[in-house]
């Protein structure tokens, strides 16, 4: 099956991958359709959790992506509580990281994407924060170079910041974060959610324009600030121009994922070369 790859017109754009929260085998044609070069394996979704994953099924998948010429970026399971206040949890959350570890490394995947997870308190204080993120630096410094052992790069990504009436707080959300990150592990790589950045606050831009040499990615989708809605990029209230405009004054390069579920990769990435066009010839 021959792959209508999208051709990256976009001089920051080294590939394209698109997350259609399908089982890994149905995302894989459509981001083949898409003319894409990358898709997502979600290991959020029932159907593609590591332990769902025979050496038979690896075989399958990874000979089609070959056919097709895409490479699989695995989405860990946000779920996952790698910031947990417990020890016990977080030694089963390690030897959990490890089958998505492998499982990535079977796949040839470009990437394993790590999430912070969620920290239960009702009332965090900053202290209650900061202790959080000290434990998922940690899990970090662990798994990191057994993911490299493996032949495997991790990313970290932003998660949803939900400031208030929710019994919990998602780790890794603030511009603050990603400066405690770098010093606790230099060599980390981020991909960045722009949509995830957007709700209840508006810190993309700042991200990018202060860390982009750590920026590996970017998950591209829109909302109204108030949820993680992922629309298509021109319907909601992040300023695309202005998206553009840092890009090109950062010099930044890098993968591109859609998780738009309103429009698809081709869709987005016509839409992403108009805002270009306006940046640099602004």
């Amino acid at each position: 099956m021959e792959n209508p790859r999208l051709v990256p017109t976009l001089p920051f754009v080294a590939g394209v991958a698109v997350q259609r929260y399908l089982p890994a085998e149905e995302g894989l044609l459509a981001a083949r359709d898409e003319g894409c070069t990358h898709w997502y394996v979600d290991a959020s979704l029932p159907s593609d959790t590591p332990n769902t994953w025979s050496a038979e099924r690896i075989r399958d998948v990874a000979a089609r992506a070959d056919e097709c010429g895409l490479r699989p970026i695995i989405h860990g399971n946000f779920r996952a509580p790698l910031a947990s206040e417990m020890p016990e949890v977080r030694q089963g959350v390690a030897e959990y990281l490890r089958s998505e570890i492998r499982l990535a490394a079977a796949l040839g995947a470009e990437a394993l994407v790590l999430h912070g997870g969620a920290h239960v308190e009702p009332r965090p204080t900053r202290s209650d924060r900061e202790a959080a993120l000290e434990r998922l630096f940690a899990m970090l410094r662990d798994i990191i170079p057994e993911a490299e052992d493996h032949g495997v790069a991790v990313w970290l990504e932003n998660l949803s910041h939900y400031p208030r009436y929710r019994p919990f707080s998602y780790v890794f959300t603030r511009p603050d974060d990603y400066v405690s990150a770098i010093s606790a592990v230099p060599d980390i790589r981020f991909i960045v959610d722009v949509g995830h950045a957007h709700v209840n606050q508006s810190i993309a831009i700042q991200v990018i324009r202060d860390h982009y040499a750590s920026i590996s990615a970017l998950s591209l989708s829109n909302n109204d600030g108030s949820a993680d809605d992922h629309l298509a990029l021109e319907h909601g209230t992040l300023s695309m121009d202005e998206l553009a405009t840092t890009i090109n004054e950062t010099g930044w390069t890098g993968i591109v994922a859609f998780e738009t579920r309103d429009a698809d990769a081709r869709a987005g990435l016509d839409y992403l070369a108009r805002r270009w066009t306006n940046a640099v010839t602004a």
